[in-house]
Parts: C-alpha cells; sequence; structure tokens
C-alpha cells in the first residue's frame, strides 16, 4: 500500500482585483525562496471587511493572464484555487483553514501574508487568537518595520523580498481615471481589463 505523502502548499490568498506587480513580486519571492510543492492563489469571496469589485470569473482570467506571462516556466506549480469562491457566502481566513484541512488533510498550508499584519492577527482578524495558535504562516519581511516581539508559534520569515506598496485600489483608480494601469499591471491584464470595460 503506498503511503500519502504530505502535500507542502504556499497559500496566497487575495481579492486580486485586479492583480498586479505587486501581487507577481510576492510569487516570485515564494518560487525562489520557498521550497513547496504547490502555491495555490487562492481568489478571496466578499469578506465583512471587503467587497469584491470584479466577478470571480474575471479575476480568475486576469491571474491567469499575469502568471502565464510573468511564469510560463514556474519550476513549481502555480495554481489559481476558487476555494473560497465556492463558499457563496463572505469568508475569514480561520473558517477558510477549517475547511481546507477537512477537504485536503495529507496537505499543509502555509497562509503567505506580509510581516507588518502580524501584529494584528491576534486583536483585528475573526478568531485571531485560535489563527495565530494554530495556522501556519509564510511571512515577507516588510523591510521597513520591525518584526514585532510575539510571533505565531509556525511561522517562517522570507527576507530578501522585492516589498512594494502597490495596491489594486491604487490601480483601480487609474484606470477609473481612464488611465491603463501600466507600468503596475502585464500587457495581457491591461488590455483585458479595457476590453472588458472593468473598474470604469
Amino acid at each position: 500500500m503506498e503511503v500519502m505523502k504530505n502535500k507542502k502548499v504556499a497559500l496566497y490568498g487575495g481579492s486580486f482585483s485586479p492583480p498586479h506587480l505587486g501581487h507577481a513580486s510576492v510569487i516570485e519571492a515564494l518560487l525562489r525562496l520557498f521550497p513547496c510543492d504547490e502555491i495555490w492563489v487562492m481568489l478571496s469571496a466578499d469578506r465583512k471587511d471587503k467587497q469584491i469589485t470584479a466577478d470571480g470569473k474575471n479575476r480568475i482570467k486576469m491571474l491567469e493572464l499575469m502568471i502565464n506571462e510573468l511564469f510560463p516556466d514556474a519550476k513549481i506549480p502555480i495554481l489559481i484555487s476558487d476555494f473560497e469562491l465556492k463558499l457563496n457566502k463572505p469568508t475569514a481566513t480561520y473558517e477558510t483553514l477549517r475547511l481546507l484541512k477537512e477537504k485536503y488533510p495529507d496537505h499543509t498550508f502555509n497562509f503567505v501574508l506580509g510581516s507588518d499584519n502580524l501584529r494584528i492577527i491576534e486583536t483585528e482578524w475573526v478568531n485571531g487568537e485560535r489563527l495565530f495558535q494554530e495556522a501556519d504562516f509564510l511571512a515577507l519581511k516588510n523591510p521597513l518595520i520591525p518584526l514585532p516581539k510575539k510571533l505565531p508559534p509556525h511561522i517562517t520569515i522570507l527576507n530578501d523580498v522585492a516589498w512594494t506598496n502597490i495596491s489594486s485600489t491604487f490601480v483601480r483608480k487609474l484606470i477609473a481615471q481612464g488611465h491603463s494601469g501600466i507600468p503596475y499591471l502585464t500587457k495581457g491584464v491591461a488590455e483585458y481589463i479595457k476590453s472588458n470595460s472593468l473598474y470604469k
């Protein structure tokens, strides 16, 4: 009988509305610095603190375009996950972790986040205290902000990353003003947004 190998996954969640070069820099850092079996880019559904401004189908297509443009020969598979989208309800990270562990008991999920978020997990995230203790975190070090003294018990810190403050909110604002979004978007994503009249 074959023993099933535990699969190590870097789980990078976000709205990706639209996916931009800041998101791409995170994926690049994961490919370069974090040995794992797969990278999952997971689109969030609406959250209690955030309404998403493009539907899941469009966001998936834009992610596909960006990943194919920038990482065609990635050594680690980069998979786009609609796991949260299919829940059809507002989501929170702790609930997602619980459901993922139920569905994929042979996977270890490492939640990707910026190190500046570590100080607010316990106090501001839904079920933050439990999440802080139970989750495996993968933090990209913000060079401008010192790490908090208290860190989650299961954490990997990635240094040597290209930190960027590009945000989807900023890119959407540019597009609404009639700009293409380039150079913050890849050419394919910018053309897709224009041809589908998104974020106007």
